[in-house]
């Protein structure tokens, strides 16, 4: 046997390889660069909203109801505004770093370098799997090379990258994961419904709506794959009225994942179901604001992740086609990209690209696999595609390392900061 063949490795696993040297590579330049501290670097802002839920809980020196980084409720209390669905899903990599912690005798309990470091790697952990899945469900329909190369260009070519190596404290990579899950498990559900094929179909999708809200859109994806007609529609509808007991199952599983939440918002306001955003709401429901979305200068989807319009592209052709539950698809993403228009804050804050879109990335691979397919298959149309497939990992590889929030948020916008990116 020679060489070649004891080092051959399948193209799932360089895809791994080459994500984690990638995601480590980064923490490395992250941990030299001198503006920031390793707590601000993985729990400053938003991100500490979403992981205090754990050292509020566990320590009793803590109390729940005045966390620091929430907001102001009725006498002495604090709300979080964030649910604690990331929360949940770090607790076993915050348990590692407490025996770390306690071993070491490190002071600060929840909040040093320990606790700081469990954050990155549980979204290395997560974003990892997701993507794992995400090929999976890629595989059943195209060929491996497609595959591979549209998981790789989910990571490298999209914002997902800066926020699971440069922000990893955020939601996004965390409802990456689960409803890349979550597409995986939605045929088995029609292939053999049962108890099994429930729970793997609603456990990730319920995470996922306790981490964001909006999430419950990807429901829709439960109930229109595969139908290509509306008396397919009737007889879903019918199937699943006969699997009543089923879907009871699955809203039961839903309500034990929301439990940990509503014990959090009856503790603090008395109540079991909370608005915690309080005065933020859709206030641009009637007039959307799409061209923020998808081409607004400091954060467009289109704009920061190019990437998109092939898969656009194909969206649209495989709706007009009806095939590949692109209808589904499309209708997801208008609604959620509607959603994200009408917040009072369509730009979601200050952001490295469209954030609040990375989670749906995982149903725009599959038409974005479909163009990657369809194109590899025309003679001298595969070397322009690789072409500009390279040009848009450097671009976002670029604009990952440059991307400066106080530049892009905290100043007048210019159009000189977007063209910093394209510079070496």
């Amino acid at each position: 046997m020679s060489l070649r063949d004891h080092i051959k490795l399948s193209r799932v696993v360089w895809l791994f390889l080459l994500f984690f040297v990638v995601v480590m590579f980064s923490h490395s330049l992250y941990r030299h660069d001198n503006r920031s501290s390793a707590r601000q670097l993985v729990m400053s802002s938003d991100m500490e909203g979403y992981y205090q839920y754990l050292p509020y809980t566990f320590f009793k020196e803590k109390d729940i109801t005045r966390m620091r980084w929430a907001r102001p409720y009725g006498e002495d209390k604090t709300l979080n505004v964030f649910t604690c669905g990331v929360a949940i899903l770090q607790l076993p990599f915050f348990l590692v770093a407490h025996g770390v912690s306690e071993l070491l005798e490190m002071e600060n309990r929840g909040y040093n370098t320990a606790y700081f470091s469990s954050v990155l790697f549980a979204s290395i952990f997560y974003v990892f799997i997701g993507l794992y899945y995400l090929f999976k469900s890629l595989r059943r329909i195209f060929t491996k090379k497609t595959s591979f190369l549209t998981t790789l260009l989910v990571f490298m070519a999209t914002n997902l990258f800066y926020y699971t190596a440069m922000q990893p404290g955020i939601s996004h990579a965390y409802s990456f994961f689960l409803l890349s899950l979550y597409i995986y498990f939605v045929p088995g559900f029609y292939q053999k419904p049962g108890i099994k094929s429930s729970l793997n179909l609603i456990l990730p999708l319920a995470l996922a709506v306790l981490i964001r809200p909006t999430n419950i859109l990807a429901g829709l994806y439960f109930l229109f794959y595969g139908l290509t007609s509306f008396r397919g529609l009737v007889q879903r509808l019918a199937m699943l009225a006969r699997r009543w007991y089923l879907l009871l199952f699955m809203a039961f599983v839903a309500f034990l994942v929301f439990i940990p939440q509503m014990a959090y918002w009856h503790k603090v306001t008395g109540q079991w179901f909370v608005y915690s955003y309080t005065d933020s709401r859709f206030t641009n429901a009637l007039t959307p604001q799409f061209h923020t979305v998808l081409i607004g200068p400091k954060n467009g989807w289109y704009l920061y992740t190019p990437l998109m319009l092939l898969a656009t592209g194909g969206l649209l052709y495989l709706a007009f086609l009806r095939k590949l539950s692109a209808p589904a698809i499309l209708l997801i993403m208008v609604l959620i990209i509607y959603i994200n228009a009408s917040w009072c804050l369509p730009t979601f804050s200050s952001a490295a690209g469209y954030r609040a879109l990375i989670e749906w990335i995982p149903f725009m691979a599959i038409p974005l696999a479909f163009v990657i397919e369809y194109t590899r298959e025309r003679k001298g149309w595969k070397w322009a595609l690789y072409s500009v497939l390279v040009l848009f990992v450097v671009y976002n590889i670029l604009f990952s390392y440059k991307y400066n929030n106080d530049l892009w948020w905290n100043t007048e916008w210019q159009w000189s900061n977007f063209l910093r990116l394209i510079q070496f």
